[in-house]
Parts: structure tokens; sequence; C-alpha cells
């Protein structure tokens, strides 16, 4: 199964679907049809997820991804010592850091570069590997797709005071006890919050 977030929605590209709850399934998507997706939630603001079936997972993946320009990213979901996780305000939602993969950076390199350069948090080791999430957006007209790859990182530091990266938007840096409170995952990206499941697995 593969899982993009377009519109803040998520749409779910899977060989079959058996759930009863509400989704709107498209079975056997054409190329017409995936580029109709952005459309088609504009459109239906009432469509909280949209599910494609196929018999063939990875080929309709892949034609999905020639439709956008794809970027690499990494990023880390940081705890300290005391158990609280790193997050920071960016255009009015709580966000994770992350950024780009500059050439010749490992994933690791570059989620650890990306939380120094846009918390001013450093002292940071990788602990575990999260996954990817995916998402979608519009670049000066150029439809792009944005996998990132994303680790749980340790911080050797308690409630070190962070450094808002402001050039890019970030208003604000703190820390947030475990389980992180309603008022900060419901400004939160949606995508962000599985996170914290496969945090909770891997320990």
């Amino acid at each position: 199964m593969y899982e993009v977030y377009m519109l803040s929605r998520p749409v779910l590209f899977i060989e079959k679907w058996t759930d009863s709850g509400a989704a709107f399934v498209v079975n056997e998507p054409n190329d017409q049809s995936l580029k109709d997706l952005p459309t088609l939630l504009r459109a239906h603001r009432g469509i909280e997820k949209i599910v494609l079936t196929t018999h063939n997972l990875e080929s309709l993946w892949i034609r999905f991804c020639m439709l956008y320009r794809e970027v690499l990213a990494a990023g880390c979901v940081v705890e300290n010592q005391r158990g609280e996780l790193l997050w920071m305000e960016r255009t009015g939602k709580w966000d994770l850091p992350k950024g780009k993969v500059e050439p010749g950076e490992s994933l690791e390199e570059a989620a650890i570069r990306e939380v120094e350069e846009e918390t001013g948090i450093g002292q940071l080791s990788i602990a575990s590997d999260l996954g990817t999430t995916h998402h979608t957006y519009d670049d000066a007209g150029t439809p792009v797709l944005k996998t990132t790859f994303w680790f749980h990182a340790k911080h050797s530091g308690d409630r070190t005071k962070g450094q808002p990266q402001k050039e890019e938007g970030i208003t604000a840096v703190s820390w947030h006890a475990q389980p992180i409170s309603s008022q900060v995952l419901s400004r939160a990206y949606p995508s962000l919050i599985g996170l914290l499941d496969k945090l909770s697995v891997s320990g």
C-alpha cells in the first residue's frame, strides 16, 4: 500500500479495499483520473479519503509518480532526555523539522542538518528509521511529489532552547510532553500524526 497526502487528505493506493468506512473509491484509475485527483478534492470538500484500487499496485504507483516532479527530503522526530518531542510552528501549523536532501548527503545527514538549521537544536543521534511520508503540492504551476524519509533522533540535552529559522517561516520551537496534546495535534499536518504511532512502536 502507498499513501499520499493531497490537499491535507489521504489518497490510498491499494490492491483491495475492504473497509466499510467512508471513502471515494476508484477502481483501476487511468492516467486522466490520476491527473484529476486534485481537482476532485477541491470540488468535493466533503471527501475525506480517496482509495485507488488496482491489481497491479507497483504499476499504478509508477504512473502516478510520473505525473509529478519528485523531491526527496529527510526529517526527524526529536526526543529529549525527558521524553518530550520537538515541534516547531510554521505558517500557523505545528510541524516537524525536515527538508530537501542535498547532493552527496546521506538521508541521516540531511535529517540532522535540517533539525539543526530549522530549530537550532544540536547534539543529535539517530535512534531508528520511521519510514516515509508522501505529499503533493504545487510549485509555480508544477505539480510536486515530496517523499520524506523520517528518523527518530535523540537529543542528549534536556529542554534546550531552540532558535527558529525565521527566514523559512518558522516562528516558534518548543518541546512537548507525550502524549502530544490535542491542541498541538489539531494544528498538525495529518501525515505527521502517523509518525507518532511508529515512534511508540520503535521505542
